[in-house]
């Protein structure tokens, strides 16, 4: 059976209760490093053709919006990780109170990250719009 779920989606995979939590750093550390390849070699071919359509700021836009929504969920799983953290380890231990602080400065990073992507999606705003009204982002 453990087979067959390492075949799922890990976002899948975690929705349905199932964990695979890797014990070796190396293997950490190789999980890591090919997440981001995979990332990288799934986009080169389509997101090189995309980058030429994009010749107005208002072609950007749809991109920042789509990438704001994805930081957007990124802070909120960070969010309940941290709190979960809080909560559930011993925070006197120092590296479980390690965890937990990687944890809440993550969560700082991405929330400038969703800032960013909203601030750059409102720079892509015709002129005459006005980016105040974004400012409650």
């Amino acid at each position: 059976m453990n087979r067959l779920l390492r075949f799922l989606p890990a976002r899948l995979a975690r929705r349905l209760g199932y964990e695979f939590a890797l014990h070796d750093p190396a293997a950490l550390a190789a999980a890591l490093e090919a997440n981001y390849a995979a990332a990288s070699a799934g986009h080169d071919t389509d997101l090189h053709a995309a980058l030429q359509k994009l010749t107005s700021p208002l072609a950007f836009q749809p991109g920042l919006v789509g990438l704001h929504q994805e930081s957007a969920d990124v802070v909120v799983y960070l969010c309940s990780l941290a709190a979960a953290a809080e909560t559930n380890l011993d925070l006197n231990d120092p590296g479980q109170y390690a965890l937990y602080r990687e944890l809440l400065d993550s969560v700082r990073a991405a929330e400038e990250l969703r800032q960013r992507v909203a601030a750059a999606a409102s720079r892509a705003l015709p002129v005459a719009q006005s980016s105040a009204e974004l400012q409650h982002l």
